[in-house]
């Protein structure tokens, strides 16, 4: 993989971030297509692109805010996706790196993700790349016919 560039999203890349969404999963083409328009354009948003032979096969993407109990600035890790045919060859690692590298360059006083709780894989390139503070993120879900775990569940077995 060392053929593969890291790089800032533009407005160009936005077909080839739909296609790794695909190869994972996707709920629904045209809001993604929307989402991904308004955080690129949206400041302090940090979108990088994997890129192999003019393809994007992976992104990773966060956003900085200041603290307001703190006198820094800190960033969360939003979405992070290698393309399925992709994983397990150092992509993901790459992305990662290079998105702690910006998070230091901007001197951000806090960097975080989350993940599930039992994806060991993530779990163990985080830490290899210096995240070890872990704490409890819970989270709240609206149900509704639309979207709901159960459903989600079902269509992704």
């Amino acid at each position: 993989m060392n053929d593969v560039v890291i790089r800032e999203a533009t407005n160009k890349d936005v077909n080839g971030i739909i296609e790794v969404l695909k190869s994972i999963y996707l709920q629904d083409e045209v809001w993604a297509r929307e989402a991904l328009q308004k955080l690129l354009a949206t400041k302090d948003y940090v979108i990088l692109v994997a890129e192999l032979n003019g393809a994007v096969i992976g992104f990773i993407d966060f956003y900085v805010l200041p603290s307001i109990y703190e006198k820094w600035n800190e960033a969360t890790i939003n979405n992070f996706f290698v393309q399925r045919s992709h994983q397990n060859k150092g992509v993901g690692s790459k992305l990662l790196t290079e998105a702690v590298k910006r998070a230091d360059e901007i001197g951000l006083g806090e960097f975080s993700v989350g993940t599930e709780k039992d994806n060991q894989r993530a779990i163990n390139l985080y830490k290899k790349h210096g995240f070890v503070k872990e704490y409890l993120m819970l989270q709240r879900a609206k149900e509704s016919e639309q979207f709901s775990f159960a459903s989600l569940k079902a269509s992704v077995t």
